[in-house]
């Protein structure tokens, strides 16, 4: 790791380039401009940001608000630095499609690079398919006396999440949100039970699943019996389980 605070122009040249050529990430912080030539063309005026050229070609800007950055270059991308005459240029293109980003810095508070260990990849936990999986296998967390009979149960109105039958035989019929469950849910939610109550002849019960709730969601669920189980997910890496239960009740040009 390398790390030099108020760089020269000439030492942030050399930082970069040797992080290039090593394949390490590279971070440099100051006042730029950012110029874009390709699909289309813009001009971001001098500011002070944050630029990280990744090994894989990556090349991200960003100003001090928002999570996106304000501009950049995918991977597979070309990255060199060179001298200027206003200063230091960092500059990433690529042939196909045809673009170009030039961060040109004209002065600098931070220049370092960084040699990083990681080989794993991002694993989607709390998915609704996690949810439906975790629910199958643990039925009791639905509530004590449920049984999953299938999964993806066809309906005319679409894919029922999971059905299933409780202790006293009726049917239930579960739809999963990963996300807060809103209007939209409950109305689906009433499609399916009608369907399935008119086409197996049986009671058939209504159960909405997800973290969490609108009211007005929830409003609409004690008007039609249909049932809320909340479902939440502490941060950690093994997917646990928390579980309430609601019934309804309380519901620059070129260069």
């Amino acid at each position: 790791m390398r790390v030099l605070t108020k760089p020269s122009f000439e030492d942030a040249k050399e930082l970069v380039s040797a992080a290039i050529r090593n394949k390490q990430l590279t971070m440099l912080v100051g006042s730029c401009v950012v110029n874009y030539v390709g699909r289309a063309g813009s001009v971001l005026p001098e500011g002070e940001r944050v630029v990280m050229l990744k090994p894989d070609g990556t090349l991200l800007v960003h100003q001090r608000k928002k999570r996106e950055p304000v501009n950049w270059n995918p991977p597979g991308c070309e990255a060199s630095a060179r001298l200027g005459e206003e200063g230091l240029q960092l500059i990433s293109k690529r042939e196909r499609p045809k673009e170009k980003l030039l961060v040109l810095f004209r002065s600098l508070k931070l220049a370092a690079s960084f040699e990083l260990v990681d080989q794993e990849e991002l694993y989607l936990v709390g998915s609704e398919r996690d949810l439906i999986n975790v629910a199958f296998n643990e039925p009791s967390l639905i509530e004590p006396g449920f049984k999953p009979v299938e999964r993806e149960k066809q309906t005319k109105y679409g894919m029922i999440d999971l059905y299933g039958v409780d202790r006293d035989g009726n049917g239930m019929a579960i739809e999963f949100k990963r996300g807060r469950a809103e209007l939209a849910g409950v109305s689906q939610l009433k499609r399916y039970v009608e369907e399935l109550s008119e086409r197996l002849g049986k009671r058939v019960r209504g159960i909405l699943v997800a973290p969490s709730i609108t009211s007005s969601a929830l409003k609409l669920l004690r008007e039609t019996q249909l049932e809320y189980v909340q479902i939440g997910r502490p941060p950690t890496y093994t997917f646990e389980r928390v579980m309430t239960r609601e019934r309804g009740q309380k519901g620059l040009g070129e260069f």
